[in-house]
């Protein structure tokens, strides 16, 4: 049976703990703030109909639970059906060591451990190529504090790239998801500060270095954060979703949803909540086109409970749309042509002491919960990344709990 399972962040930062989170996908574009060369423009490609979506899915074993004690997946990223990435953190030794990196790689028949070696942690990953993929999170350093990590694979190797200085300079900083519009126009955003001052942060690669480039914090907020990434398909916009909280009144986060236009970031109003809620947090975002984009997470009702939030971007305003509200959270969104995926997890029981993974599918007009594998001997289970791996079909990513074990990375395929 289902066992209720505590959710502990990967890493502290200041004044909260780094969100569970979960990036996505071609135009030029020019210089701009935090700019340099411009992106080397690709192919549009030939339209296509849409796919059958997948309509199973199934756990898929990886390295990690034959080798660590501990071990948790945030994100995955997929070129194609043969070559996938996933991120998250292990801790080495006896399990009540060093909190460590973990890289996973997929060739198309196996998941291998690819990489844990950085003290700390990732939560997102973006493939460029087979040769060169991004990968970024916290790294711990001395008196408990985090600097932002970004790792590189050049095809041979895994490396860690610098950081500006405006972000070493802080006590605390991370990054939560990067996406690649292309090999020298790569986005990352997360938050950096000090304890008591949180925030937004975004960088850009453009080729030759990353560079922090402004993003707006609403007025009035202490702690605000960009957990997901995501390009607008067919332009060199992006889409930023997160949180933020205020002094006042009750802190209770708000969603916090910022838009690239190419040059600048400005922020864009979130949507209403149900009657009586108290806050919220978006912790992903896909585009489909300029008109159309989706963002997850979760927010807290009425009643105190937490429940998944799905919101809806049709051109013009952000909007909440009607699904199953579940008690529990989502935690990354992807698609496939007009297929939606978000994943995340819900509590069950009369008490809400059972929590188990939660997908949800959007076929075109409504969202249903879909459902959900996990290995035969879990008590528990978590999704926190998700990523279209081909034409209707998905990778997630996450964690799970057994009766005798701790936290061990979950890998599931729809396919």
């Amino acid at each position: 049976m289902w066992r209720r399972m505590v959710v502990t962040p990967l890493w502290r930062r200041g004044m909260a703990g780094l969100a569970l989170g979960l990036a996505l996908l071609v135009a030029a574009c020019g210089p701009a703030d935090g700019g340099g060369l411009a992106p080397t423009p690709t192919v549009a490609p030939t339209a296509t109909a849409t796919p059958t979506p997948c309509a199973a899915w199934s756990v898929i074993p990886g390295g990690a639970p034959t080798k660590y004690a501990q071990s948790r997946l945030m994100a995955v990223s997929a070129l194609s059906p043969s070559r996938a990435w996933a991120v998250g953190q292990t801790f080495v030794g006896d399990g009540n060591g060093q909190a460590a990196t973990l890289i996973e790689s997929w060739d198309g028949a196996s998941w291998r451990i690819a990489s844990s070696s950085v003290a700390g942690g990732l939560s997102g990953v973006a493939a460029v190529s087979p040769y060169d993929v991004w990968a970024v999170g916290a790294q711990t350093v001395e008196m408990g504090g985090h600097l932002a990590l970004i790792e590189r694979w050049n095809g041979t190797r895994w490396s860690v790239m610098p950081s500006p200085e405006e972000v070493s300079a802080h006590f605390n900083s991370s990054l939560s998801s990067v996406v690649a519009l292309a090999a020298n126009d790569v986005w990352a955003v997360g938050s950096y500060g000090d304890p008591g001052r949180i925030w937004p942060l975004t960088e850009r690669w453009d080729g030759a270095a990353w560079k922090v480039v402004v993003a707006p914090d609403p007025p009035g907020a202490w702690d605000s954060k960009l957990n997901a990434v995501a390009r607008i398909p067919g332009t060199n916009q992006l889409w930023a979703v997160g949180s933020t909280l205020k002094t006042q009144p009750v802190n209770y986060s708000q969603a916090l949803i910022e838009r690239w236009n190419g040059s600048a970031w400005s922020m864009v109003s979130g949507p209403t909540l149900p009657a009586g809620s108290f806050g919220a947090a978006l912790n992903g975002v896909v585009a489909l086109s300029a008109n159309e984009a989706w963002s997850v997470g979760e927010y807290t009702a009425s009643d105190h409970t937490i429940r998944a939030l799905i919101a809806h971007w049709d051109g013009v305003a952000w909007t909440i749309v009607s699904g199953p509200r579940a008690w529990g959270k989502l935690s990354a969104v992807a698609a496939s042509a007009r297929d939606v995926r978000a994943v995340g997890y819900q509590f069950t029981g009369s008490e809400g002491q059972i929590q188990r993974g939660l997908i949800e599918q959007w076929d075109g007009s409504t969202w249903r919960v879909v459902e959900s594998p996990a290995p035969d001997d879990a008590t528990s289970a978590h999704f926190i990344g998700v990523t279209a791996a081909s034409a209707g079909a998905y990778w997630t990513v996450g964690d799970y709990l057994t009766a005798a074990s701790s936290s061990q990375a979950l890998i599931a395929r729809c396919a």
